[in-house]
């Protein structure tokens, strides 16, 4: 054990640069470790054509709650600013929802109002969500933690489409509730029930975006790292751990550059199939075992595109279904045709200075390594059918939308690795899940093991992590008494 503990971070997303922070603010030692050449991940925004577009990050909860916890825990809240961002779906027969975004008790008004025959049905479901959410951990940073990657209760053993049944919710009403899927990845006939809850709750109370998307967030990373001392090495990777002499623990790492770094503790949001490389042989069989439950979610075809001025769009996202099956739709077996098409429709401005309508397309597509890489003309039919999948569901585009760029999964793979699933690893009742289940045992997985997807649940499962590493009274130590003011208390209260 080194005098002042090393904490190793491999990654720099948003999981890997929360967890430095904590870490580093609980006065550890912390290096940072990223293969790019910048920190940031799916949070980062890039350009084409002077036009910025969203990576990863389309949109976030709620930033009163927990998420704005969070924010203020890490000192990365400056300059935030955000605006609503409303949500509707579109089933194949043409209905269409377009849920209010101002609370979760409006949300599930207008559903009882959209479905009267249905009203006893779906406040039972809202009842028995309620229940869950107020019992899980950590919707509160100050909670006892618990252990939320598995709680002692039925809806965490109950799959979706099951608890559906149970509840007698079907049709499309079955279909509204379960559409979160489509930003998490996990198939209703296999995720729990309560998993799908804590994923819901920001799509029922209110979802928002960052104004410049991430890149807020990656500046004031950057800067917090800087003030609390965390060395960062980009375009590095580890290539080995090593020093097993104490056991199950590793000591060392071997870095590509060929330094070898000591450490206490790793996290890692490497995908947890590329952890075996990094082991000794007589190390891997454990790790080869869990990998045998996990598989990935989805991967998504994208398009990003500008829409003419002329044609007025409001901002926001939409979900449009070909099919009312989400488990045949998140589990495509081949990358076209899409039966199903995300919107995600934002203004921003270019570098000039001028506002222009961008709209960011979302299909379903199978995730590497499970495909092979699309040759340039197949990846062109790709986009020519979802762009004809778009002129369907949105009339109004044909001739007033420029595509920018398109990437298929194996294109994030290359920019943002590992880039596998575009939501990590698939959640499913009975699913190992690696957080604090490394055969290692001072390697923690955040990231591909998170919580719950997303920027929040990556967040919190970083804050888990590292809150049992340092222990409690260290953890409590360093939160700032501002990140508890009335706006950020629980919603359920």
């Amino acid at each position: 054990m080194l005098s002042v503990p090393h904490s190793i971070i491999l990654g720099g997303g948003i999981g890997g640069l929360s967890a430095a922070v904590l870490l580093a603010k609980a006065g550890r030692r912390v290096t940072l470790i990223e293969c790019q050449n910048r920190l940031g991940g799916r949070l980062r925004r890039f350009w084409r054509n002077g036009i910025p577009f969203d990576t990863g990050l389309h949109f976030t909860s709620s930033l009163d709650g927990v998420l704005g916890q969070a924010l203020v825990c890490l000192g990365i809240q400056k300059d935030i600013r955000h605006e609503s961002f409303p949500w509707s779906l579109q089933f194949p027969n043409g209905r269409k929802l377009s849920f209010p975004n101002t609370g979760r008790g409006a949300f599930y008004d207008y559903l009882a109002q959209e479905f009267p025959k249905d009203t006893q049905a779906l406040r039972n479901y809202q009842r028995r969500e309620t229940e869950v959410l107020r019992n899980t951990p950590m919707f509160d940073l100050r909670d006892a933690p618990g252990a939320p990657a598995k709680l002692d209760d039925a809806a965490d053993q109950t799959t979706l489409a099951d608890f559906f049944q149970q509840c007698g919710i079907h049709g499309d009403l079955a279909t509204a509730l379960a559409a979160p899927a489509l930003y998490h990845g996990a198939l209703p006939g296999e995720v729990p029930a309560a998993r799908h809850f804590r994923i819901s709750y920001g799509f029922e109370e209110q979802m928002q975006r960052l104004e410049r998307g991430g890149d807020p967030l990656c500046e004031n990373f950057e800067r917090v790292l800087a003030q609390l001392g965390v060395e960062v090495r980009l375009n590095t990777r580890v290539v080995a751990l090593r020093d097993f002499t104490a056991g199950p623990v590793a000591r060392e790492a071997l870095l590509s550059d060929g330094t070898i770094l000591p450490f206490d503790d790793l996290f890692t949001s490497l995908h947890p199939a590329e952890m075996p490389s990094l082991l000794p042989e007589e190390r891997r069989p454990r790790f080869q075992r869990i990998l045998k439950a996990v598989e990935d979610t989805c991967g998504f075809f994208t398009v990003f595109a500008t829409v003419d001025n002329g044609l007025p769009l409001p901002s926001g996202l939409c979900s449009i279904l070909r099919d009312n099956d989400l488990d045949r739709i998140l589990s495509p077996v081949e990358n076209l045709p899409g039966l199903s098409t995300g919107f995600s429709l934002t203004h921003e401005r270019d570098a000039d200075g001028v506002l222009r309508q961008c709209i960011i397309l979302l299909v379903p597509a199978v995730a590497p390594p499970a495909c092979a890489a699309p040759s340039p003309e197949a990846k062109q039919a790709m986009l020519d059918a979802v762009m004809q999948q778009a002129y369907r569901a949105m009339p109004c585009l044909e001739g007033h939308i420029r595509v920018h760029a398109a990437a298929t999964p194996h294109t994030y793979a290359r920019y943002i690795p590992p880039g596998r699933g575009a939501y990590g690893v698939r959640m499913k009742v009975d699913n190992p899940r690696l957080m604090g289940r490394l055969p290692i045992r001072n390697l923690y997985a955040i990231g591909e093991s998170a919580f719950a997807p997303g920027i929040l649940g990556t967040l919190l499962t970083s804050f888990l992590t590292v809150r049992r590493v340092i222990g409690e009274e260290r953890y409590q130590a360093i939160l700032p008494p501002d990140a508890f003011l009335p706006r950020y208390q629980n919603i359920l209260d």
